[in-house]
């Protein structure tokens, strides 16, 4: 792990009014939101200036921005950040599956487009209707374990109001955000595991052979950091509980 004597371990707690809403079957990262928040500030600075800002390229490998938190080396190229994804304190239940909809308003495009094509397919192409399951985390608390500068660590995500997917329509809803340090504890497995053991965030091989493996969900293509759904950030990893 990169060393800054800034750095300690730290424990992040985000009261919820109900749950969260999440893409993959474990929770979301804590690097994934700080480097969020990070780059939308970068946007919005940059259009301030009046520069433009282009999309992320399958192809291009995006930028690593610089979070307030510790790298772990362990896997050489493949390193991370050491932080975990969301584990709930008190779940009502495991993960549940709900589903959310789409269908495009074609006449609604009648009235934006100059012309538009005799027949819109709601089967196939960009315009066609979906169907998409959500999994969704019933907890009043989640709680997330790293290694870095808790100060900005807290700068950062204590003005977060919602977190996670279809915040729009009212899933991961925070009332409040708690911050603790831990000093003294052990730095891999703030870095790595839940508080009860289990692997906490998707980690290189060679990182858990450092280490008594702990309990996993198996081993297989998942994102290494963030953004963790870009192809290149894609590796076979040990998958988080």
């Amino acid at each position: 792990m990169n060393a800054d004597t800034a750095f300690a371990p730290f424990l992040v707690r985000a009261h919820l009014s109900t749950g969260l809403a999440h893409a993959s079957p474990w929770g979301i990262a804590l690097d994934g939101i700080l480097a969020a928040e990070l780059w939308a500030d970068h946007k919005a600075g940059a259009l301030d200036r009046g520069e433009y800002v282009p999309a992320l390229s399958p192809e291009k490998t995006p930028p690593d921005l610089e979070l307030p938190l510790a790298r772990c080396t362990l896997a050489g190229a493949d390193w991370h950040w050491c932080a975990t994804c969301s584990f709930p304190e008190d779940p009502a239940g495991d993960p549940v599956v709900r589903h959310w909809a789409s269908r495009t308003d074609h006449r609604g495009l009648e009235e934006l487009a100059s012309s538009v094509p005799a027949v819109i397919s709601d089967r196939q192409g960009r315009y066609r209707a979906r169907y998409m399951p959500l999994m969704i985390t019933n907890s009043r608390t989640v709680t997330w374990r790293g290694v870095g500068d808790l100060t900005a660590v807290a700068a950062i995500v204590s003005g977060l109001d919602v977190i996670g997917k279809k915040r729009a329509h009212g899933e991961g809803r925070v009332l409040r955000w708690e911050f603790e340090n831990r000093a003294g504890e052990d730095l891999w497995e703030f870095s790595h595991e839940h508080a009860d053991g289990t692997l906490g965030r998707t980690t290189p091989a060679s990182c858990v052979a450092s280490r008594d493996a702990p309990v996993t969900s198996g081993f297989g293509l998942a994102g290494v950091r963030p953004p963790y759904m870009h192809p290149t950030r894609m590796r076979e990893l040990h998958l988080p509980r």
